[in-house]
């Protein structure tokens, strides 16, 4: 089965929100302390959002990665778990446990 090779657009714009989520998260918490960012749920809640606009990106990244390799039907990675288990095992990035 013809597999398309990987979009560079697409890896690129995913990588532009990953630069931009780091470029904008520990803006999040300049000038408080640790304990003080914990308390400011506005703060909180900022960070987590840079942080999981990241982590999309990246498993978005693995997805499309994985999308290439063939598959039987039905046994596809799909959850996260399994996108970043599946990388490990085709050898994209370390494979840890």
């Amino acid at each position: 089965m013809y597999k398309p090779p990987l979009s560079r657009v697409k890896i690129e714009s995913k990588l532009a929100i990953i630069r931009e989520a780091l470029q904008e998260l520990p803006k999040t918490a300049a000038g408080c302390t640790e304990g003080e960012f914990a308390a400011d749920i506005a703060k909180f809640a900022v960070a987590e959002h840079f942080l999981r606009r990241a982590l999309e990106a990246v498993f978005d990244i693995g997805g499309h990665i994985i999308s290439r390799f063939a598959y039987a039907p039905g046994k596809r990675p799909k959850t996260l778990k399994e996108i970043a288990h599946a990388l490990g095992e085709k050898g994209v990035v370390e494979k840890v446990c």
